[in-house]
């Protein structure tokens, strides 16, 4: 399987209105363009809508929507997604946060996964990513061989997914992650810079980084997985799923 980078984005946050969405699209055109849309959607399952003008998504963004249930009528939004079929290949899709039936708060998920290349700022993308999407948790990570071995395969790390809506998990140490609101509490800021570690703070949270350049994972996994492991040894036991790292 080839390289590839995966985004997660978990938030509590409003993200239905425009502004939202228009500052999405403004970052994708970052990088010269590589991450442009060529199609936009509110189903990342059926694309029929060729992304032309930032116009066009004002439209789809946050559509209304309806369904009902035991003859109740409830409004909703939809969400929205987009792809690149052509170099750099890539997927990305919206679901806004909403209220379940409970009147709890469900949070909104940003997933983006697309072919992974050196001529893209990861870092600084899914930077501006968690200032526009304030996160409850967020994770940034290229996967590679070593992490892609039939017999390393965990499932929801390399999917990019924290499990249960209302009671995420953290499956592993991505590259790049943000521990925000609730999970803000795990972070002991100072300790991890004294280890060696780039910690940031921005909002309501901590974004912290297995290495200074993403390059690592790809160019030396073993010292990316080492310094990996001596990072999650700064967090209390059991907060990580995954508590080994893969064979190499």
């Amino acid at each position: 399987m080839k390289s590839y980078i995966q985004v997660a984005i978990r938030t509590k946050t409003e993200t239905t209105g425009w502004g939202v969405g228009e500052k999405l699209i403004d970052s994708l055109s970052l990088n010269g363009g590589l991450l442009l849309p060529e199609q936009v959607s509110d189903n990342p399952d059926k694309f029929t809508e060729s992304f032309l003008e930032k116009a066009l998504c004002e439209r789809i963004w946050a559509a209304k929507g309806s369904s009902r249930a035991n003859g109740v009528l409830s409004g909703f939004y939809q969400g929205f997604a987009w792809r690149r079929k052509k170099s750099i290949k890539s997927l990305g899709s919206v679901v806004h946060a909403f209220r379940n039936a409970r009147g709890q708060r469900v949070p909104g998920e940003i997933a983006f996964k697309a072919a992974y290349s050196d001529k893209v700022d990861w870092y600084s993308l899914f930077k501006v990513w968690c200032e526009i999407f304030p996160p409850q948790l967020a994770m940034l990570h290229p996967f590679t061989d070593p992490e892609l071995n039939p017999a390393e395969r965990t499932g929801s790390f390399q999917i990019g997914s924290f499990n249960a809506a209302l009671k995420p998990d953290i499956p592993n140490v991505g590259w790049g992650m943000f521990y925000g609101d609730e999970f803000s509490q795990e972070v002991n800021a100072d300790l991890i810079a004294a280890s060696g570690f780039p910690v940031e703070r921005i909002g309501n949270g901590y974004l912290v980084r297995v290495t200074n350049n993403i390059q690592d994972v790809v160019d030396d996994f073993s010292l990316f997985s080492k310094r990996r492991a001596e990072l999650k040894r700064l967090f209390r036991e059991g907060l990580f799923l995954i508590k080994e790292e893969p064979s190499i």
